[in-house]
């Protein structure tokens, strides 16, 4: 099954942890809105790491998404792995296993963002 839509994003940066030999260590609290086949807020904890080459950086992201999805109320984790590679970007979202809980325990699948002109769009693969 597919759950497409929008979202709006909201993050708040902590202080760096680190910025030594040119590369920089942060973390941030993000929060998110979805809108479409998805109803739900989330929660979540974002590190990142800026290389000292312009383009290259990674991130990793862990959040508690709550909502309804296809209809059914409940709560899951998404977990992110994000790298750019002197400007080539790759990502990987993933709903975290057996940590989906009410209507939606039993959920598995994976999430693309796009973002075009700005706006950030969502399309979720998964099973329940």
């Amino acid at each position: 099954m597919k759950a497409k839509g929008s979202f709006d994003v909201s993050l708040s940066h902590h202080p760096e942890v680190d910025a030594a030999d040119g590369v920089q260590l942060g973390q941030a609290t993000l929060q998110k809105q979805f809108h479409g086949e998805l109803e739900a807020t989330s929660q979540g904890r974002m590190l990142s790491a800026i290389g000292a080459q312009p383009g290259s950086a990674g991130y990793v992201a862990i959040e508690r998404v709550s909502g309804k999805l296809a209809g059914k109320r409940g709560s899951f984790v998404l977990q992110h792995d994000g790298r750019m590679d002197r400007g080539a970007q790759s990502l990987s979202i993933h709903v975290v296993p057996d940590t989906a809980t009410g209507e939606l325990t039993g959920l598995r699948g994976s999430m693309r963002i796009d973002i075009v002109e700005g706006k950030h769009f969502y399309e979720l693969e998964f099973e329940l």
